[in-house]
């Protein structure tokens, strides 16, 4: 489930270690020369871009790809342990008192239909701007972001040689970013990279990847009902759905934040109350149906849950 991993290591934690020896497993090393009149150096040990400075040593980069062939498939708790013991080796550097300052967290999902399809069915997020591509689907926020993209899209534009097993599917990809503030988001003092193969760390940041999925508002599908119909206030009702319908609700909800911007309304609440009140209108059971496909991706990704090791 890992994917990328960032990296400090302190010249305090690292020690009294001999440049040399790390510098000798890494390709297209440079120097940097700095105002301050320090030197930096840099290189790629595989896939990670390593710079080491007289602070320390900054390691960015997945580590899936660095310990699997390619980061078609995520690391597993254990793996993590054979992958910093690798690193270490190769560095030779005391990897395991490294900080991390952002880890993705993945997993992708053989679907029914392309990746695409799925998107639409996924709304608002409380505390996230929801920033839809062609290819991708993203939330983000200044601490964390999640992403929903075609992986086999991916893999073909960036020229990789995609595993067997895909031909011919539809490979969805779900991953959850923590970009900054590690500590705070697990409520530990710090995150190392012995806090990956710890079980409770594992079980924590799989229930965060979970939460986040769960957090998201999903849409349902219209169901016109000429037996709902009682009054003109249920005919406005259908209405009112027919025309989010057309627009597409996420349209919508981005409109009521156009809103916001251009301080349309008087009262501030007004903005949340529209939102609320189409939310509830697209769940109303005699009006709506659940999709296919939300009940597809809420089954697959509830199932990971059962992996956790």
């Amino acid at each position: 489930m890992y994917d990328t991993v960032n990296l400090w290591l302190s010249s305090d934690n690292a020690g009294n270690f001999d440049l040399s020896k790390t510098l000798q497993n890494l390709s297209v090393i440079t120097e940097h020369f700095k105002d301050d009149g320090q030197v930096y150096v840099s290189g790629y040990l595989n896939n990670y871009k390593v710079n080491i400075s007289e602070q320390g040593i900054s390691m960015k980069g997945s580590l899936a790809k660095y310990f699997l062939p390619d980061n078609f498939h995520t690391l597993t708790r254990s793996d993590s342990v054979r992958a910093f013991e690798m690193m270490s080796d190769e560095l030779y550097l005391p990897i395991k008192k490294a900080t991390i300052n952002r880890i993705d967290f993945a997993q992708n999902f053989l679907m029914k239909y392309e990746p695409e399809a799925y998107y639409n069915f996924l709304g608002e997020c409380q505390y996230y701007n929801r920033q839809p591509q062609s290819k991708s689907l993203y939330y983000s926020n200044g601490l964390r972001q999640k992403v929903f993209y075609n992986k086999i899209a991916e893999g073909k534009a960036k020229g990789l040689i995609l595993p067997d097993v895909w031909n011919g599917q539809n490979v969805l990809r779900y991953e959850l970013r923590f970009l900054s503030r590690l500590p705070k988001q697990f409520n530990q003092a710090k995150i190392t990279a012995g806090s990956l193969s710890d079980e409770k760390f594992y079980m924590a940041i799989f229930d965060k990847w979970l939460a986040e999925y769960e957090s998201i508002n999903k849409l349902n599908l219209i169901h016109f009902k000429l037996s709902e119909m009682k009054s003109p206030k249920d005919f406005w009702k259908q209405i009112n759905l027919m025309a989010i319908n057309m627009i597409g609700q996420d349209k919508i909800m981005q409109e009521i934040e156009n809103l916001r911007y251009q301080k349309a309304f008087s009262n501030k609440e007004y903005y949340s109350r529209l939102k609320r009140e189409i939310k509830e209108l697209c769940k109303k059971p005699e009006l709506t149906v659940s999709s296919e496909l939300v009940e597809e991706l809420d089954k697959k990704i509830r199932l990971a849950m059962k992996h956790y090791r």
